[in-house]
């Protein structure tokens, strides 16, 4: 069983991932391979990286996470259900990966989050209205369920690479310190 599981493989899932791995938590993220900044040709808008393109960038992500101890898993979720005190991942191979945290890091696969009962609205602050939002999360990405979190787009926050990172590495610190009964912190030497 893993401590806690991510799915979606983008910014957000990826940040959250280094940071529980890095955390001491056994960590694993379900990719699907579809995050939406692979189609950025030329990122300027990232505070401390004068440019990159979007690959490169997921690309750095997810070798942080796995050089942290993360498991990275290529594949799909095809259902999620809550058995007691934990979640159940079915992958769309049959695979099942159960865990005590769910983060969900995907603004792609809303059903997911249907499924568990959350309604879902227009993100107003992404300009396309394509991207979805959970309704009644609070920004932490805290859900009503216990030890499910939502990130970025679907928590409501805005479009930008960097504040999916943030988010991500939040609520990533937040499961740690939840887990170790301490606030985390991860200072680089």
């Amino acid at each position: 069983m893993l401590d806690v599981l991510v799915v979606g493989g983008g910014i957000s899932g990826g940040s959250a991932a280094i940071y529980t791995a890095q955390g001491g938590l056994k960590t694993a993220v379900i990719d699907s391979g579809k995050s939406q900044i692979k189609q950025v040709s030329k990122l300027f808008n990232y505070p401390g990286i004068k440019e990159i393109t979007g690959l490169e960038l997921l690309d750095t992500i997810k070798d942080q996470a796995i050089a942290a101890g993360t498991e990275w898993i290529e594949g799909a979720v095809e259902t999620v259900k809550k058995n007691d005190d934990v979640y159940s991942v079915i992958l769309t191979d049959g695979k099942e990966i159960v865990s005590k945290h769910l983060v969900i890091a995907t603004n792609l696969q809303t059903s997911l989050l249907e499924s568990l009962g959350f309604e879902l609205a227009v993100n107003e602050k992404v300009p396309s209205g394509k991207i979805k939002k959970v309704l009644g999360i609070d920004q932490d990405g805290t859900t009503k369920l216990p030890n499910l979190y939502i990130t970025s787009l679907l928590a409501g926050l805005s479009s930008q690479s960097v504040i999916a990172a943030g988010h991500g590495s939040s609520i990533g610190i937040s499961i740690v310190s939840k887990e170790t009964g301490k606030t985390y912190m991860w200072h680089d030497k």
